[in-house]
């Protein structure tokens, strides 16, 4: 289950039962913090797994359960030959956890990278 497309409010507020368990998951897991750590700019998989010193299948996996979270965010690395790439980063600057009569709720602010737009501000690349 991938996450809903970012939305631009500086904030995400999960309650869901789904978001909540993959997002706690994730930052539980010590390859999942070193890929957060990691993608503080715009990296591939591969570039990840090898700033992470981790198994490309396991950069993978943890890549995936972190794209399921508001802390991950996917974006494209355009190439002038056509050999496009996707790439990631992290997309939360801060996080809050509510206790209330409700249920949890997680609150993240996003980090304010926007890939998409990076990847259209880059040299060489337009959207016409």
């Amino acid at each position: 289950m991938k996450r809903p497309p970012r939305t631009t409010d500086a904030t995400t507020t999960t309650t869901d039962d789904a978001a909540l368990d993959a997002t706690f998951e994730a930052l539980a897991d010590a390859d999942c913090r070193a890929i957060l750590a990691a993608a503080a700019t715009p990296k591939t998989t591969s570039e990840l797994a090898d700033e992470c010193d981790i198994a490309l299948s396991t950069a993978y996996r943890k890549v995936e359960l972190l794209s399921e979270t508001p802390l991950l965010a996917e974006g494209v690395r355009f190439d002038p030959d056509g050999d496009h790439a996707a790439e990631y980063v992290r997309d939360a600057a801060d996080a809050a956890l509510e206790l209330g009569d409700d249920g949890v709720a997680l609150t993240v602010e996003n980090g304010g990278t926007d890939p998409l737009a990076a990847a259209l501000d880059a040299p060489g690349v337009s959207a016409d």
